[in-house]
């Protein structure tokens, strides 16, 4: 006979007129079941009963393990348990200290971030404008419009063409070097040896070990093992005739020269001059110390692709060195300093006592969950369904103890930032960062405990398995035209000449950014077949995506919504565990949910005397009902 079926019916049993507490207990009272496949026959679970006649069913008692008072019991639990804070405190008068934490963890949170990222900004700053002082200071004829955005490029690559050029920029940085402290506006100074002397620059060659061009009779012979060396820079010693006396010039090619090498450009893969300087910054003195760094700068020239072009670039990684010094500061700027770390503590605190009322509720939760499944199982004879389970798992918890250990660790970072102990700012950023996201994502949480907020939230909740699957199938077209673009386009337009600037622009025609720009720059001048194509090609995408893609993406989502609000019109489908809770009647400022609460303290309280009197060590001159008579 199948349970789930209307031919299968349960009834409460007879009123037990016993005390209330006795039919608490655990003991059966058993419950009836109707058979319509035998007709005649009544039998309880002590026994038969006399027939009550042909046209009535089989009534069976059968034994259960739980009592009505047990069962209404557990529907306040679970009814409890799914209440929104402020039920909550009417039903128990429980302070709602996670929305409290939260709310406060926003501000703090917030707030620590802010003066982050000042801070990180001033460092930020500081090392971007000396790179471009870097550049001004060591690259001949460096123009401020290389200095723009790369797109739209204002002006060529800075490059050089010619032999003579390429050892001029070598010997202008190679200058540059030795005057930097006598010329920069900069406070700069070279790294010193040990012996007191300043390190050289180094210049490094990265070359084929052999390889000849012929271009005449289209020769080559190659071996494509890459060889590296670097060979430290210093003056060479010329004559002056005039005064008859030694002289020093820098001049990398007489160098090399003198040192019995030289540069082979059919060879070359690359050139690197590699230098570093030290710089202090003088941030805000007020409050911070000032910080040390060196820059390790490198001066590259690429012919890795040799095409008659070397571009120079100047790259500049800082790294933080120990300071020694000291600043004259008023009390007040001291005590600041303090406060500052005060704040970042109290951040901490906030974030781990959040985290840990989160955890004990979803470990509260689990426990639950494993009662519920207990207790369908003894009641109803069946397990606890997946989807029930799941409704047991708060992901937002799960969000919020994420976001606290975040900004637990960023917090962490941040100290040892401001003690000079810890240098990378990514890092702690990330961390900080990140945490402050999705403080704010757990906030929309307590904003669904609102009806008219409620259905956004809900809208997106519901929503976002479609939105994946119809993604998923857009990024079908998209990957298409992105492969397609760069292979065909990439050779003729800026904007294509790499997959992942190529899949920018889509992205940028998508949300119709820039369209007659990408249309413009494959002009006449180009073949007419890539011409055409590219208008076909334009022309296909924007109006796929454009009126196609978006406009059922968007109906994705306001067919989601009308449902939704269809729900809260005429009430929302309701698994069984639901439909079980909404048997109880009891209002959420009900003393019952106290009285269970009193109940489980009471039962807690004795298991806890119990335990303490049995671990406890007992004092023989001192003996009580436990102790033994009879020694």
């Amino acid at each position: 006979m199948n349970p789930s079926l209307s031919s299968v019916m349960r009834r409460s049993p007879r009123p037990d007129r016993r005390d209330p507490d006795k039919r608490a207990s655990g003991h059966s009272t058993g419950s009836f079941r109707v058979d319509e496949s035998d007709g005649d026959e009544m039998e309880n679970s002590g026994g038969s009963s006399p027939s009550i006649g042909l046209s009535h069913p089989n009534i069976q008692r059968c034994s259960s393990l739980t009592t009505p008072s047990m069962v209404d019991k557990m529907r306040r639990k679970l009814k409890f348990f799914f209440m929104d804070p402020c039920d909550k405190w009417r039903a128990r008068k429980r302070v709602p200290w996670k929305l409290l934490l939260q709310l406060l963890k926003v501000v703090l949170v917030t707030i620590q971030l802010t003066m982050f990222g000042y801070s990180r900004s001033s460092h930020v700053t500081f090392v971007e404008k000396n790179t471009l002082a870097f550049k001004h200071l060591f690259l001949d004829k460096w123009d401020p419009t290389h200095e723009t955005m790369p797109y739209p490029p204002p002006i060529g690559i800075y490059a050089v063409y010619e032999i003579p050029d390429f050892y001029d920029r070598l010997n202008y940085a190679l200058i540059k070097f030795n005057e930097t402290f006598f010329t920069a506006i900069g406070s700069y100074n070279l790294k010193r040896m040990p012996n007191g002397t300043r390190t050289p620059m180094k210049l490094c060659r990265s070359y084929y070990t052999t390889g000849e061009l012929n271009p005449g009779n289209c020769s080559y012979v190659f071996d494509s093992k890459i060889v590296k060396d670097c060979t430290d820079l210093h003056p060479v010693p010329v004559h002056n005739a005039t005064t008859n006396d030694v002289d020093y010039k820098f001049d990398v090619r007489e160098y090399l020269r003198s040192v019995n090498k030289s540069i082979k450009f059919d060879r070359m893969v690359k050139v690197e001059l590699k230098f570093s300087i030290r710089a202090i910054h003088l941030n805000n003195l007020e409050s911070d110390e000032p910080d040390c760094f060196q820059f390790d700068i490198t001066i590259l020239f690429d012919n890795s692709e040799h095409n008659g072009q070397v571009p120079i670039s100047l790259t500049a990684v800082e790294h933080f060195l120990d300071c020694h010094g000291t600043v004259k500061r008023a009390d007040s700027d001291v005590s600041e300093r303090i406060w500052l770390q005060i704040f970042d503590g109290t951040v901490i605190v906030i974030s781990v006592f959040s985290c840990l009322l989160c955890v004990r509720s979803l470990l509260r939760a689990r426990k639950l969950k494993t009662a519920t499944a207990t207790f369908y199982k003894h009641h109803f004879g069946k397990d606890l369904s997946i989807h029930d389970r799941l409704e047991f798992l708060n992901l937002w918890y799960v969000l919020i103890v994420v976001n606290d250990c975040l900004t637990v660790t960023g917090s962490i970072f941040k100290i040892q930032l401001e003690n000079k102990n810890y240098t990378n700012y990514n890092i702690c950023g990330v961390m900080l960062g990140t945490g402050n996201l999705l403080v704010w994502f757990g906030v929309l949480r307590y904003l669904g405990f609102f009806k008219k907020y409620n259905i956004l939230i809900l809208t997106m909740k519901r929503a976002c398995p479609d939105v994946l699957r119809f993604l998923v199938c857009a990024l079908m077209f998209y990957s298409g035209f992105t492969f397609c673009g760069w292979v065909v386009l990439g050779p003729y337009h800026i904007k294509f000449r790499h997959i992942s600037t190529a899949s920018e622009c889509l992205f940028s025609l998508v949300n119709g950014d820039d369209m007659f720009v990408t249309f413009s720059v494959i002009g006449d001048n180009y073949d007419p077949y890539i011409w055409y194509y590219s208008r076909v090609y334009l022309y296909s995408f924007i109006s796929l995506f454009i009126y196609l893609v978006l406009s059922l993406f968007i109906a994705v989502i306001m067919d989601t919504y009308d449902t939704i609000k269809y729900h809260y019109e005429h009430g929302f489908p309701k698994s069984e565990l639901q439909k079980f809770i909404d048997e109880c009647t009891d209002a959420a400022d009900s003393p019952l949910y106290l009285s269970d609460e009193q109940t489980d303290r009471t039962k807690w309280n004795m298991l806890s005397q119990c335990c303490f009197n049995c671990c406890k060590r007992r004092d023989p001159d001192r003996p009580n009902e436990y102790t033994s008579l009879i020694s």
